[in-house]
């Protein structure tokens, strides 16, 4: 196993079974033939794409205001144990717009892939159940 800090990856590219990682460091871009990529990012998502909308972020955590709320308020700190937090934490005063999966937690460290999984689920539910209650907030 070999570790690049301080890059991030520009593209992949298949490479004869392998894969082409193209990453982008302060000496240059670097290109590193492999296996796998892990990505162990340690990083918040970038909220440059919603900048501009209403959304309601969590001064501690970077993480929408309702999800953050219902986060920390919960007990514990294994992110194993801890229950979905359901539609309405999900929801944001910009209409029609949610934020789901990773960038949802913003700086909290307790996102999992099943957590994103449940939110994506979560929404997809509420959507068939009700389209127009979904996107009105009523």
């Amino acid at each position: 196993m070999t570790v690049h800090t301080g890059a991030h990856v520009r593209a992949l590219h298949p490479a004869g079974g392998r894969v082409r990682a193209i990453l982008a460091t302060d000496d240059g871009p670097r290109t590193v033939v492999c296996d796998h990529v892990v990505a162990l990012t340690g990083y918040t998502g970038d909220a440059s794409l919603y900048r501009q909308l209403q959304v309601h972020e969590c001064y501690a955590t970077g993480a929408p205001m309702n999800l953050s709320a219902a986060l920390l308020g919960s007990t514990g700190g294994d992110c194993l144990t801890q229950p979905s937090a359901g539609i309405e934490a999900l929801r944001n005063p910009e209409p029609h717009f949610f934020i789901l999966g990773a960038k949802s937690h913003g700086r909290l460290n307790t996102f999992l892939l099943r957590t994103g999984y449940q939110q994506i689920d979560q929404f997809a539910a509420a959507y068939a159940d009700a389209p127009t209650l979904l996107f009105t907030g009523a």
